[in-house]
């Protein structure tokens, strides 16, 4: 920083020297653009305990609440999970063990570790275990209780990367799907459907060439986000740029082998006009009615499919309309026992609850509000730069 500001001096002589001693020690800002409120990002539910359960992406914090809990006001929290010693950074994917009464979830930019808690803690406190699963991106987890496993998403380098359930620290994978043929592109939702022995992964629309067993290139910029660059990391993040071999591709939910690896070909896939896919996020496979649901946050709604269903496949049924309260839905659970399906809805600092078999405009049974009913979403999500554009009087901020 003051090699910045000494060749601003040397070109800018006083002025340079004035800006530089105002910026020195603790400034106050003139003003902030600032989100005090929680922003629901994934879900998951355990009906027979209760427990509803989310990520915070914005304060940075995981929370448990009543699954029953109705009120117009902001929700009471059962639990919050927040603080230095949690590990608990950008989180995104969450997911509940039931047997164990455990909460996984996935931080994804700045740290990608896979914390676990216990379902009764609470304030600052570590986790039972964490484990790291990339250097930078892990998006989606998903659990599977019948084979003891525990399956992430990794956006940046196309990667599903299957642990065991208790993996923890470095532990290695014991399986990964990745390569050219797998049909990965920026995958996000993840679900494995043990009773059918099949993996489902809900995949946006960027994509580059990345081959099987890679890692990311420019790991050295996560350990920079993270706080702990060295200095002779920022050569080799300048040298490691990717070639240039990526391409937008149709979103698309791809099926594999439960126990699929390595550069495996999809068994199915769904991709196309009809399936109105746009930024798949969350996807839940209800395989009591045979439907797979989506919360398809480019529309504003929740799409089903047939388990089963295949390439330019139209849902059987949609939530979508202004009366449903959905806005960019992120997380998704499909509560079976309560015959409920429940989203996050960044947006609007709530998660709406309906009837599983709703459809159309309907308007959601009950509402989880993190914030006072109206009030705005800033929409930053950790916010990698800002420029300033003098001719529209607008600051630029990129997520």
């Amino acid at each position: 920083m003051r090699k910045i500001f000494t060749a601003l001096l040397i070109l800018s002589g006083p002025a340079a020297l004035l800006v530089f001693s105002q910026l020195g020690g603790n400034v106050v800002p003139l003003r902030h653009v600032h989100d005090p409120y929680p922003v629901f990002t994934d879900i998951a539910v355990d009906p027979d305990a209760n427990v509803l359960a989310v990520t915070d992406e914005n304060l940075f914090s995981l929370r448990t609440y009543d699954r029953d809990l109705s009120s117009n006001l902001v929700a009471d929290p059962r639990t919050v999970v927040t603080g230095t010693k949690t590990g608990v950074d950008f989180i995104c994917g969450v997911a509940l063990d039931s047997l164990n009464r455990q909460i996984f979830a996935a931080n994804n930019d700045t740290d990608s570790d896979v914390v676990v808690f216990n379902y009764d803690a609470q304030g600052n406190v570590p986790p039972v275990r964490s484990l790291r699963t990339a250097s930078a991106g892990t998006w989606g987890v998903a659990l599977d209780l019948t084979n003891n496993e525990m399956a992430v998403t990794v956006q940046h380098i196309n990667k599903v990367e299957v642990y065991r359930r208790e993996a923890k620290d470095d532990d290695k994978p014991l399986r990964i799907i990745q390569g050219q043929e797998t049909g990965l592109s920026d995958p996000h939702g993840i679900f494995v459907d043990a009773r059918n022995n099949e993996l489902f992964v809900a995949n946006h629309d960027s994509y580059h060439e990345v081959l099987t067993g890679e890692s990311e290139r420019n790991a050295d910029a996560a350990t920079i986000a993270r706080g702990t660059f060295e200095p002779g990391a920022q050569p080799r993040a300048t040298l490691n740029l990717r070639p240039s071999k990526g391409r937008f591709v149709d979103p698309a939910i791809t099926i594999y082998a439960r126990n699929a690896q390595g550069n495996a070909i999809p068994r199915r896939v769904i991709r196309g006009p009809k399936t109105e896919l746009s930024l798949p996020m969350k996807i839940f496979v209800d395989t009591v009615h045979n439907e797979l649901f989506v919360a398809n946050s480019g529309t504003n709604s929740i799409l089903v499919f047939s388990r089963t269903a295949n390439g330019d496949a139209a849902p059987i049924r949609k939530i979508q309309g202004p009366g449903t309260g959905l806005r960019k839905p992120v997380g998704l659970f499909v509560d079976t026992k309560n015959d409920e399906v429940w989203a996050t809805n960044p947006e609007d600092h709530s998660a709406t609850v309906y009837r599983r078999t709703a459809q159309g405009n309907a308007a959601p049974l009950r509402t989880l509000r993190g914030a006072p009913q109206g009030t705005p979403a800033t929409g930053i999500g950790n916010p990698g730069g800002i420029a300033y554009d003098p001719l529209r009087e607008q600051i630029l901020v990129p997520n």
